[in-house]
């Protein structure tokens, strides 16, 4: 029963991370400015990765026999969900390439303790570490955006603001 309790929470914080995550790229595919618009096929992208992995975890969770709505309603989040958020919600002046690359830094933090906890049972351990790594997938392709013609000086003019 213990096992049962910490995948449910463990679900329920991975939903609630990706439900974050979908509004945070969903606001900033809304604030690109024109320049920035090739952007919003890599955004759509995450949105629609999210929203795939917060179905797999659901249908894990009900494999399991979770209450969908029990997994979607609010939990006990840790520190990574709160940085998550934080960033996806901050309205402090930065590019949104910046952004992503801290919501993605978050998110793996999230996925790496949620995998690290004992009594996860190996098909649920599993969906996780593959999750993780399609995260750690969409950070890179951040990474190869960030070295485009443009965005260094983006990132230069940024600190020097700060």
């Amino acid at each position: 029963m213990e096992n049962l309790a910490i995948t449910m929470e463990c679900l329920r914080d991975l939903v609630a991370f990706h439900t974050e995550r979908i509004s945070g790229y969903e606001a900033m595919l809304n604030g690109l400015t024109p320049d920035e618009q090739y952007l919003s096929t890599l955004f759509n992208a995450f949105i629609r990765q999210s929203a795939n992995m917060k179905g797999e975890l659901l249908q894990m969770g009900t494999l399991w026999g979770l209450d969908e709505e029990q997994l979607q309603h609010p939990g006990r989040y840790g520190f990574a969900w709160a940085m998550v958020k934080a960033v996806f919600s901050s309205r402090m002046p930065s590019y949104p390439l910046d952004k992503c690359k801290s919501g993605e830094n978050a998110l793996l933090i999230a996925y790496h303790s949620v995998e690290g906890t004992q009594g996860l049972p190996n098909p649920v351990r599993l969906l996780i570490n593959r999750q993780k790594r399609e995260v750690i997938g969409a950070r890179d392709w951040i990474a190869h955006f960030a070295t485009l013609p443009g965005q260094t000086e983006r990132t230069q003019e940024l600190v020097a603001v700060s």
